[in-house]
């Protein structure tokens, strides 16, 4: 499969109202779609709700 970096800005913490943090890494996915997709699951299971942008790149 495919490695792809990602970048989520302006990231809501569910947990702590008020603060926004951002985060970036890379992962493998069938496509930029299915990568984007993953980063958004795995950013609501930890509490987390993007606002902003995501941006998927190929590594």
């Amino acid at each position: 499969m495919p490695k792809y970096c990602f970048t989520a800005e302006e990231l809501a913490d569910t947990l702590t109202p008020g603060e926004t943090t951002s985060v970036s890494g890379t992962l493998s996915a069938s496509s930029p779609q299915a990568a984007k997709k993953a980063v958004e699951s795995s950013l609501r299971s930890r509490g987390y709700e993007p606002t902003g942008t995501i941006t998927v790149t190929p590594k």
